[in-house]
């Protein structure tokens, strides 16, 4: 079957049915009886009355927001106020108007990363390694990257000043013309004359491709890269990376399993107010037999955990890699009629073995995300995440100065280089079920056991470093309290002897009340221990002659 025959009817379908997977949102009219308020009222009311200082109430109304959300325990709600509602939906949408590069912060310059494919920074000439030292004529030091981002960003079709200092640290001051930027959500192995390869193994056919998050052109991103890999070579077997995926559209989700997928129930979804709702295949599937397999770790979340658990749930991929994060809740974003948009948890996906996904929801406290396969448990540290993620790096960003890469398939190459053990495991996993038909046992691991394991490693090293940070605050506060004593005139004179010493105490007229000596006890510690006020008269020698 040719590559068109085998992707286009999906093709076609995404584009018709792309917007039908929706949540429809409206304001029930379980509105509490006006007595609710009343003490809300009375309270604003007094206090804009009487209180010391004129209250803000704009403030106030916040305020009151934020404690009603978190009076419900709920991690994901929050209250987004009308002048953060735009930068919240480009954030939600991954889509908005601006240069089009990635950019961090190192030693408070701000790098660029990469120009994004097809942006305007990319056209104006910005190169990866740049270092931007001036926006508009003002430095790009002393502040936040936030900061720094909101001014290279604005409206398409305005132009942006930036004075640059290239990798050879020639300067150049370039104009980019900011425009629309959709953020790209799947990408390739590694970057070949700035376009991705597809390529895992050339010999066995095995394509790659991982998806960064998933918003609603992600489907569409997806056929098209599958398209492209075929042009490369006939798929005869794929890798779909998940790892460091935190999710995004559940309508882009349930599109892509749809895709894999030629029946079965892809995922339920189940809350306390709408009714429960269960989304199946259809029977239009590509790559039909080709074996499938997606990489997870505990950084897979939500949308991503949806795509791998309906997946494996009918028999259609393997798993391999680390029990996924566990955030199977579904969110809604209502726009309020007062102004403002609130974001809450409605429901909680469950997969079609029953498994629910969300670690705080699912009725078995050691069941939730999403395990890899028996046999494919394989294991990756937080330094070796690190290590793998620094290295891919330099191999997926748009330079002319693309470093060197091994041949297709060298797996010793994507261990030592690309230090990639997951995904050298992959290779060999798929290079066997090609070859036998059966999935290899790569490790002896038990994927539950080894889940609530990484989880409970997790919490206690998470634990050591809240203690590091305590031991920290600990040695300042003893650093600052020595400061202190040491700057504190004593009550005593130096070097006196308090050994017997007696304590009297007197009334307000001078009364003695009666005396004790001091048999053990610091008295200098006990004096600190008091707010004491000296009534001796300390008077000047002053001599007359």
């Amino acid at each position: 079957m040719s590559p068109k025959s085998r992707l286009m009817p999906v093709l076609l379908l995404l584009l018709t049915t792309l917007a039908i997977v929706q949540f429809s949102i409206a304001i029930s009219s379980s509105t509490p009886s006006y007595e609710w308020f009343d003490p809300l009222i009375d309270v604003r009311g007094v206090l804009i009355d009487r209180h010391l200082n004129l209250p803000d109430e704009e403030a106030m109304q916040e305020s009151a927001i934020k404690a009603m959300i978190e009076s419900l325990d709920d991690p994901y709600a929050l209250f987004v106020p009308v002048e953060k509602e735009e930068a919240f939906i480009k954030d939600l949408e991954g889509d908005y108007a601006g240069i089009g590069a990635q950019v961090r912060m190192i030693d408070g310059e701000l790098y660029i990363i990469s120009p994004m494919e097809n942006s305007p920074s990319l056209k104006a000439g910005v190169r990866a390694g740049d270092v931007i030292e001036q926006i508009d004529g003002e430095p790009a030091t002393n502040a936040t990257i936030e900061k720094l981002i909101e001014r290279l960003t604005g409206p398409a079709g305005t132009d942006v000043i930036v004075s640059v200092r290239h990798k050879d640290d020639s300067k150049e001051e370039i104009t980019i013309t900011r425009g629309h930027i959709q953020s790209q959500s799947i990408a390739g192995l590694i970057r070949r004359n700035q376009d991705w390869s597809w390529c895992l193994d050339e010999e066995n056919g095995i394509a790659y491709v991982r998806i960064i998050q998933f918003n609603d052109t992600t489907p569409l991103e997806l056929i098209n890269a599958l398209q492209a890999a075929e042009k490369q070579r006939v798929i005869q077997a794929l890798v779909i990376d998940l790892r460091e995926n935190p999710g995004g559209s559940l309508s882009a989700a349930i599109h892509i399993s749809d895709m894999f997928l030629e029946s079965g129930t892809i995922v339920t979804v189940t809350g306390r107010v709408d009714p429960i709702r269960s989304w199946n295949a259809d029977s239009k599937q590509i790559l039909q037999d080709v074996p499938i397999i997606v990489l997870v770790n505990n950084n897979s979340a939500s949308a991503s955990e949806i795509v791998s658990g309906s997946l494996q749930a009918n028999d259609r991929v393997a798993i391999l890699g680390t029990r996924t994060y566990g955030k199977g809740s579904v969110q809604e974003v209502l726009e309020l009629t007062s102004g403002g948009m609130l974001k809450f948890t409605t429901a909680r996906y469950d997969l079609a073995n029953g498994r629910t996904i969300d670690k705080k929801l699912s009725e078995d406290s050691g069941l939730w995300g999403v395990d890899p396969n028996e046999g494919l448990v394989i294991l990756e540290t937080r330094e070796e995440t690190t290590e793998r993620i620094k290295s891919r790096e330099p191999f997926t960003i748009i330079t002319a100065d693309e470093p060197e890469a091994s041949a297709c398939g060298d797996i010793d190459w994507i261990e030592n280089t690309l230090h990639d053990h997951q995904l050298v495991q992959a290779v060999i996993a798929l290079r066997e079920k090609l070859e036998t038909g059966d999935w290899p046992i790569l490790s002896e691991e038990d994927p539950v056991a080894t889940g609530i394991t990484e989880a409970v490693t997790e919490l206690a090293i998470e634990r050591i470093e809240i203690l590091k940070e305590l031991v920290k605050v600990s040695d300042r506060l003893a650093a600052l309290q020595t400061e202190l004593d040491e700057e504190e005139v004593s009550l005593i004179p130096k070097d006196t002897n308090l050994d017997n010493a007696v304590v009297t105490l007197t009334d307000e007229h001078g009364n003695s009340i009666g005396s004790w000596r001091v048999t053990s006890g610091n008295i200098e510690d006990a004096l600190d221990s008091l707010r004491l006020e000296s009534t001796t008269e300390v008077k000047e020698n002053n001599i007359k002659e």
